[in-house]
């Protein structure tokens, strides 16, 4: 039917316009942003899914520091029992040596002065020793505890105290005193061997976890990235196909806003 009251064919052209326009804006969007999220819109539930994921992955990252921090605060009391070894060591020779009888007193002295030392320097890390402000070896047990997981599991590092009563009176300012001192030094240095042992132990441990932890931070980000980020190569072959439309549709527009022109050669 000819009219000229109401252009049909120009009304769908202008809708297929907006329609193909919107598309077009759309893929220009996503592939500027590189989400497919770009307008939350698109897949209100894939947002939902991506926000949790991505809260999940910074609870994994904060996770791992919290990890390596303890094995810092684990490596640094690992390092001072390790110093206090080696000084315990020096004073089993010092007194292996002082049980030499030929030795005269001013020798004996000599080495006396050294393992006095020794034992005062090993009193005041046991004392002293802090990371962070925390003591390594505190007045009793205590534990430092961390999360290994983005649902607020925790592990923990035990913090015992490091004393030596039985080394407070010991000496090697005779030969007796020596012998009794070596024995009283082996005792000691199982002491300081066994902790380090247990130390180094959860070293291990945190490495674990921080490896997990690692791993399932790469899945999940696989994961969010399936659920955000954009394809490339098919947002640009869809962005390829709506500027074609587009262009048709505006074509078809022009051409159907000019057909209503041949009604008025019947006027004629």
């Amino acid at each position: 039917m000819a009219t000229i009251g109401t252009n049909v064919s120009a009304l769908n052209a202008t809708f297929y316009l907006g329609l193909n326009n919107d598309s077009l804006s759309k893929s220009i969007r996503r592939l500027s942003s590189g989400t497919r999220l770009a307008d939350p819109s698109d897949d209100a539930a894939g947002v939902a899914v991506s926000g949790r994921l991505d809260a999940t992955v910074k609870r994994l990252a904060a996770a791992v520091e919290g990890s390596q921090n303890l094995i810092s605060y684990a490596q640094t009391t690992d390092g001072f029992l390790k110093t206090m070894q080696e000084q315990l060591t020096r004073m089993s020779e010092l007194a292996q040596r002082a049980t030499n009888g030929a030795f005269g007193s001013a020798d004996r002295g000599n080495y006396s002065t050294e393992f006095e030392i020794l034992k005062n320097q090993i009193k005041q890390f046991a004392t002293n020793a802090v990371f962070n402000g925390s003591r390594l070896f505190p007045e009793s047990a205590t534990f430092v505890t961390v999360a290994i997981n983005s649902e607020g599991s925790v592990d923990t590092f035990q913090t015992l105290p490091i004393t030596f009563p039985s080394m407070e009176s010991s000496s090697i300012g005779t030969v007796d005193a020596a012998i009794s001192a070596i024995t009283v030094i082996t005792s000691t240095l199982n002491i300081i061997t066994t902790r380090r042992a247990t130390v180094n132990t959860d070293i291990s441990k945190f490495n674990f976890h921080i490896s997990n932890i690692r791993t399932e931070r790469i899945n999940i980000e696989a994961a969010n990235s399936r659920i955000k980020d954009l394809d490339v190569a098919a947002e640009s072959t869809a962005l390829a196909k709506a500027n074609i439309l587009l262009q048709a549709s505006t074509a078809m527009l022009a051409q159907a806003n000019t057909s209503q022109q041949t009604v008025l050669q019947l006027l004629r």
